[in-house]
């Protein structure tokens, strides 16, 4: 059974209530002519290359939709063409606005969960409907660090992506390879939106290395990002969503970078850290906003799972008043040194929150010295008045195969010895706590938000 589609159904207002609503706006316009569509077929990487520089034409100034289908095989990607001039971006594609990278890749879902599974158990990291295999190759690349400038102007260098990141872009149906590189990721000081906004659907994916999505630099201060990610497959890497390196000296929250990311029915498994990380604030970003909704991912065999942080303060870039707000359905988290982590802040980090909510979520544990499924930290090191608020509502710690264990749960206010107190609470009673959670212990009763 090839994998289904997973789609976010919002309330449908009756017709004549929005008919109502919008007849003024539309007698005092009218509509906006729709942006021409294109799609371009390639079947090798000069032909890749073409399609991928050539973006910047399609459609003008307004730019266009533009789809370039991949066939399959593998497409080696280089620094330099065949005449032996350097290619631009240093051969890593840069997508403009409104392109979409769509492969040929098929992929399979056999046993209904929504997660890509292996096309043969005997072969566990083979994902492809054979004959389908559409592959970019990217290690060949030679991408050095480019800096990157906050609003104080402090510059640090920062590899760029295989794949750029720009507004209104989709990877799909195919396997990416980037070597020692970023995969797919946000550019340096490229920006194709004038507040460095950036938005990407990533499905269908098989990701052999990381994915980062951040608002980054000061041009990106004010950026609105979005990312969805779904029914791909992520190892040997991780995923990285943050604001980072957009601030400047004033400590000023008002009006900072914000994300919303989507990561939906994907599987996690073989990466060496965290495999997914998500941080309101990282190096001197100030009210930096994140929300994070996770659904129905497998993680297993990782060096951690999953790891939440309100914000990162270091390198003298202190952080101030960002915020993280995450709501994890239905995941699995495979057993793990380190499962779940939430950190309210850690650092020179003052004032950042983060609030979590999991719900349906099942842990796995097969060995009993296994650490702790979930660990959550008010503030770290020299973290100042920062706070972790969770609720977990409906979570299993059992084996491999679905026999009901005891698991670990940690949780301390801080670990250092911040200005102002910092704080870790779980949302509810402890009593209700034991009654709606099958394995995880309660901490004690000042632990709850209402005990």
């Amino acid at each position: 059974m090839e994998s289904f589609r997973f789609a976010s159904l919002g309330k449908i207002a009756p017709a004549g209530f929005a008919l109502a609503l919008f007849a003024p706006a539309l007698l005092a316009s009218p509509p906006a002519s729709p942006v021409p569509f294109r799609q371009i077929d390639v079947r090798n990487v000069e032909q890749l290359y073409r399609a991928v520089n050539s973006a910047a034409d399609c459609g003008g100034a307004r730019g266009c939709r533009l789809r370039i289908h991949l066939a399959p095989g593998t497409y080696v990607l280089s620094p330099r063409s065949p005449a032996g001039p350097f290619r631009p971006n240093h051969g890593a594609l840069r997508l403009r606005p409104g392109v979409s990278l769509v492969g040929s890749e098929r992929h399979v879902d056999t046993d209904g969960d929504g997660v890509p599974d292996p096309i043969d158990p005997e072969n566990p990291d083979v994902f492809a409907v054979p004959g389908t295999e559409t592959t970019i190759d990217g290690s060949q690349l030679e991408l050095l660090g480019e800096p990157r400038v906050d609003c104080a102007g402090e510059t640090r260098s920062f590899p760029d992506p295989v794949i750029y990141i720009g507004r209104n872009n989709k990877v799909s149906s195919l396997s990416l390879i980037p070597g020692q590189h970023v995969g797919i990721g946000e550019p340096t000081d490229d920006r194709v939106d004038p507040n460095g906004s950036l938005s990407i659907e990533i499905t269908d994916v098989v990701l052999n290395g990381v994915l980062t999505f951040a608002n980054s630099e000061c041009a990106a201060r004010r950026a609105r990002s979005v990312l969805s990610l779904s029914h791909s497959v992520v190892r040997g890497g991780f995923v990285l969503v943050q604001n980072f390196y957009t601030g400047d000296a004033n400590d000023d929250p008002s009006g900072g970078p914000e994300i919303r990311a989507t990561v939906a029915f994907n599987l996690f498994y073989d990466n060496a850290g965290a495999a997914l990380h998500a941080t309101g604030g990282d190096e001197g970003t100030d009210g930096g906003s994140v929300t994070l909704h996770t659904l129905g991912n497998v993680f297993r065999n990782n060096g951690a799972n999953l790891q939440l942080r309100g914000s990162v303060g270091r390198d003298g870039l202190r952080t101030v008043g960002n915020r993280l707000v995450v709501t994890s359905e239905s995941d699995t988290f495979g057993e793990s040194p380190a499962s779940v982590l939430i950190l309210g802040g850690t650092g020179d980090a003052v004032e950042n929150v983060v609030r979590a909510e999991f719900f349906d979520t099942r842990f796995i544990r097969d060995s009993p010295d296994t650490s702790s499924e979930i660990t959550i930290i008010g503030g770290d090191a020299d973290a100042s008045d920062d706070h972790a608020s969770v609720l977990i509502t409906g979570a299993t710690v059992e084996t491999s195969d679905g026999v009901s264990v005891e698991g670990g749960l940690s949780i301390v206010d801080e670990t250092g010895s911040g200005e102002v107190p910092s704080t870790a609470r779980l949302l509810g009673s402890r009593n209700r706590f034991l009654v709606v959670n099958q394995g995880l212990p309660a901490p004690e009763d000042h632990f709850f938000i209402n005990h």
